[in-house]
């Protein structure tokens, strides 16, 4: 008799065993997954931020060095750059074309080749499309967008925006351009700004 309980108290724990070996898979599983998305996440908001800041520094160098406002050029937000033929349309530029209006010609383009393939994420164009714009009742921002939905997209721009300080960055999704979700970064925001509307902004 004490012979069979204790045959039945081993296949007990030998049951239990599996059962928890089974949870500690699954558990395990399913950490994988969200370790992996969750490191995805991390890198995807780690270079954006490393891009936009590169964008800034270059958008600063140009107004800081070159800060004298140009003749003959419409410039609702002088000295920063304007746009590859030296306007300011209201439809912006890619980030790359933008010049520096006050520079001596043969030093107007701010990214170069070489500088745009440094960055981490907007150099893949194919997928991200960064555009600059110049502003009068904006101000100077940049628009980032992207190619199709993703919802890791989604995340990372949304999280993103709590990196920046408030009313210097809004994520929006909006028919349209803004269908896939957009990024809005403010470099000078004005104080008629009406995008990506926070509380207290602009």
């Amino acid at each position: 008799m004490k012979t069979s309980r204790q045959q039945g108290n081993v296949i007990v724990y030998i049951l239990i065993a599996i059962f928890l070996t089974g949870l500690l898979i699954a558990a395990m599983s399913q950490g994988a997954k969200k370790s992996a998305t969750t490191v995805q996440l991390d890198e995807l908001m780690m270079y954006m931020q490393v891009d936009i800041k590169n964008i800034q520094a270059n958008i600063a160098e140009c107004a800081q060095v070159y800060s004298a406002p140009v003749a003959g050029l419409a410039n609702p937000n002088s000295p920063f750059p304007l746009y590859n033929d030296l306007s300011n349309g209201g439809t912006g530029d890619v980030v790359t074309a933008i010049k520096c209006p006050g520079a001596p010609p043969a030093q107007q383009v701010i990214f170069n080749n070489n500088a745009g393939n440094n960055f981490k994420v907007l150099a893949d164009t194919a997928t991200y499309t960064t555009q600059y714009f110049n502003d009068g009742t904006e101000g100077v921002y940049l628009r980032i967008t992207r190619a199709g939905p993703d919802p890791l997209w989604a995340e990372t721009i949304s999280r993103l925006n709590g990196k920046f300080s408030q009313c210097a960055a809004a994520p929006v999704t909006a028919a349209g351009t803004c269908v896939n979700g957009c990024f809005y970064f403010w470099i000078l925001r004005q104080p008629t700004s009406v995008l990506g509307p926070e509380a207290g902004c602009p």
